[in-house]
């Protein structure tokens, strides 16, 4: 069904339905109005009857029949005329309905009325029953009541008036929410759209009865899948890209374990036997630089074995626990602390719970770790950072915070500079985790934090 055909269909029954309410109710109405008619006539010929008997009646029988009908008079089933009773002088013996006035809006509809033309008076279309009695003359007058007449036509009027503000006020909530209906596909539609900007490719949208909506949402569930296959490509693609990165660093530490190591070794053995030689001669300048190139090997091997284990930390990961990773971060934390010395200061919380971490992904955490903090030594200028890495079921939180300089002018072209965040990005993506990057924090620095789902723990 198409999206004007579905509209048009809930429409016309809207209107149907309004329809059949307001003819239901001015039958009801009109019901009403008959049986009141009809009442009104048997009451205008019940007051002929008792005025005919009244002429008859005698002496003893006037004044009871008279109370009578004057009784009869004051029925509030008579529409639209008014009983007045007079004596021979003139005056007003009894009237019926005599405190009924126009009200306002009938007599508004008067004055609307009386712009077209002149209502006749009452006097003009009165009638009148000389009735004379054995003992006095009454005079009844029957004359149109202008105030119930148009006291009803202003209320038929108002009536009328409401009824046509509920029915447009029916009307309008039925269009809203048939369009809301017909285009709340389209909102779902709208929202998943948002989704997937931002990189929420797991919503599918619903079958719809609507031509246009369902091409809408086969188009966008393509889409989504598409971005899915995507995701999962890219996934796969860093995660050979990291290994292949992983596979370099393990290839140049075998090199210069293989290559320098050996000569180091040599140096060393060298500079020992010459030391045991020159050992009982005077030569002291000899023996002074034989120390030095002692004490320099030394320090060379042990920068040498601190190169090789940031390069190849996997080799402490193969049977690792969290206890081992912990060891290994905090080996890391304390090394950038020595290395900076009272310049910067680490805080740190690391709380890894039971649960064994797969080697790929506590290989990640370490080298995010060691990637955040490199990047804070060489352009943060911070005198403080903040390290935190906790656990619960299903992910590892990480956050890296410092106070330095941040990045005032961050885009994402920053990211691909080559300042290590988009090497730090692809690691995360590798393993489905996701990368929060805030340039510049509350106080000033720089903050990074990730959310590693353990969906690969052992």
């Amino acid at each position: 069904m198409k999206l004007n055909q579905y509209i048009g269909k809930r429409l016309a029954g809207l209107a149907l339905i309004l329809l059949s309410v307001f003819l239901l109710i001015a039958l009801a109405q009109a019901t009403i109005s008959i049986q009141r008619e009809r009442k009104g006539t048997e009451q205008l010929l019940l007051l002929s009857q008792e005025l005919d008997h009244l002429k008859q009646a005698g002496l003893n029988d006037f004044t009871p029949q008279l109370n009578q009908l004057i009784t009869l008079s004051q029925s509030d089933e008579f529409r639209h005329i008014k009983i007045t009773f007079k004596d021979a002088k003139g005056q007003i013996i009894a009237q019926s309905n005599p405190d009924k006035h126009i009200t306002i809006a009938g007599n508004l509809l008067g004055r609307l009325i009386g712009v077209f033309h002149e209502a006749p008076t009452d006097e003009l279309v009165s009638a009148s029953w000389v009735i004379k009695g054995p003992d006095r003359t009454i005079t009844v007058y029957i004359s149109p009541d202008t105030a119930s007449e148009q006291n009803e036509a202003a209320t038929a009027l108002f009536g009328s008036f409401l009824m046509l503000i509920a029915l447009t006020a029916a009307l309008y909530i039925g269009v809203k929410l048939t369009l809301q209906r017909a285009l709340n596909p389209l909102k779902e539609a709208l929202n998943q759209l948002q989704d997937l900007a931002h990189n929420k490719y797991d919503g599918v949208l619903k079958e719809s009865d609507i031509s246009e909506v369902k091409a809408v949402n086969d188009a966008i569930n393509e889409l989504s899948q598409s971005l899915i296959d995507l995701e999962s490509s890219r996934q796969m693609l860093s995660a050979k890209l990291i290994s292949s990165q992983e596979d370099e660093r393990a290839r140049i530490s075998r090199d210069l374990h293989d290559e320098l190591g050996q000569k180091i070794a040599v140096i060393r053995y060298n500079t020992s036997y010459l030391q045991k030689t020159l050992g009982d001669t005077n030569t002291e300048n000899a023996n002074q630089a034989i120390n030095d190139i002692a004490l320099a090997t030394k320090d060379i091997d042990q920068e040498l074995k601190k190169i090789l284990k940031e390069l190849r930390p996997q080799e402490h990961l193969l049977n690792i626990d969290n206890n081992s990773l912990k060891n290994l971060l905090l080996n890391l934390i304390n090394g950038w602390q020595s290395t900076t010395g009272n310049q910067c200061r680490f805080n740190y919380s690391i709380e890894l719970g039971d649960i064994n971490f797969a080697q790929n992904i506590a290989l990640t955490v370490f080298r995010i770790t060691q990637e955040a903090l490199t990047n804070i030594a060489k352009h943060a200028n911070a005198s403080d950072v903040a390290i935190d890495i906790h656990v619960d079921t299903a992910y590892i939180y990480w956050s890296v915070i410092d106070n330095g300089v941040g990045i005032p002018n961050w885009s994402q072209s920053t990211q691909q500079r080559g300042n290590g965040l988009a090497g730090l990005q692809e690691r995360l993506w590798s393993i489905g985790g996701e990368l929060t990057i805030t340039p510049q924090v509350e106080h000033g620095g720089f903050g990074l934090s990730a959310k590693i789902p353990l969906t690969n723990a052992n």
